[in-house]
């Protein structure tokens, strides 16, 4: 069976692709963490609006980074390599979100 990244769609409308990763600073990180975590104990409500891109971690590729699979897709590439979803486990940044949902800061 093909995988599950050779299945996707082959339409044109895929937005911008292949953009330059973007990293920030293990500073910058620690202040935009701390930001973040006032505005998760003053919200109402909090909302979490996510991509494809918490699951490279655990072996899913992204779309549009620079190895995306639509990036890959228009430069005539194969998809990239992958796990199966069945093999695929959380990565850090879903275990964040469900402690944050398990402490009630996320209703959905």
């Amino acid at each position: 069976m093909a995988s599950y990244n050779a299945r996707l769609s082959k339409g044109a409308h895929k937005g911008r692709c292949g953009l330059r990763e973007h990293f920030d600073s293990a500073d910058v990180v620690e202040s935009s963490l701390d930001r973040l975590a006032a505005l998760f104990r003053e919200a109402k409500h909090v909302v979490l609006h996510t991509g494809a891109g918490i699951s490279v971690a655990s072996g899913v590729p992204d779309f549009r980074s620079p190895n995306g699979v639509w990036t890959r897709e228009q430069r005539g590439l194969p998809p990239p390599d992958s796990v199966s979803f069945a093999d695929a486990r959380p990565s850090l940044t879903h275990m964040a979100i469900k402690a944050l949902v398990d402490c009630g800061f996320v209703h959905f």
